[in-house]
């Protein structure tokens, strides 16, 4: 019994992350400060003792509350992409006690390796892409015109979607694969 609350605890204390698979956006949440605690204490219930959990229920931890970016001190990954000219390196860098160096780097390299281009995106600009993305607070399209300011913003939006459609077809609005 005392294995289960532990991990419920966990989990609970995971799902209050935007999304629902691995890093759903280019940089892990920041979380607040009774958040961060929550999923700190969670960690130490599931730790104590260390041998508490087998395999198999903390590989459905880190897969089902995504413990591997929920609430961390720091994240590391790299991922790459092969393309006809060389490979496309995506790295998400994030450290909880340093916010001001949370960034997104995406690098295209030829096979010679030379970089071909490189951006380096900080926390802000991926917050605000998200935003305007993902808006919550642009109206549902209804059967009466839109006044003109939300008109102005739908079709700004909807241009921003064409534009991602057109060089990543065949996915929907949240990156999986159009049925």
């Amino acid at each position: 019994m005392t294995r289960c609350v532990a991990l419920a605890a966990l989990a609970v204390a995971f799902a209050t992350s935007n999304g629902c698979g691995p890093l759903t956006r280019p940089l892990p949440q920041r979380l607040e400060d009774d958040e961060q605690k929550e999923v700190d204490d969670a960690w130490d219930q599931a730790l104590t003792p260390v041998n508490k959990h087998d395999r198999q229920t903390w590989l459905d931890v880190m897969a089902g509350a995504r413990a591997y970016e929920h609430g961390v001190d720091s994240l590391v990954l790299r991922s790459e992409k092969k393309w006809t000219g060389g490979r496309v390196v995506m790295e998400v860098h994030f450290d909880r006690a340093r916010p001001d160096d949370d960034r997104f780097d995406l690098t295209v390299i030829d096979h010679a390796g030379k970089v071909l281009w490189h951006e380096r995106f900080g926390r802000a600009e991926v917050e605000q892409a998200i935003r305007e993305l993902f808006p919550t607070d642009l109206p549902p399209k209804g059967n009466v015109p839109d006044p003109p300011e939300v008109a102005a913003r739908r079709a700004a939006h909807e241009a921003r979607w064409k534009r991602i459609e057109a060089v990543i077809p065949n996915r929907d609005r949240g990156g999986q694969p159009k049925k």
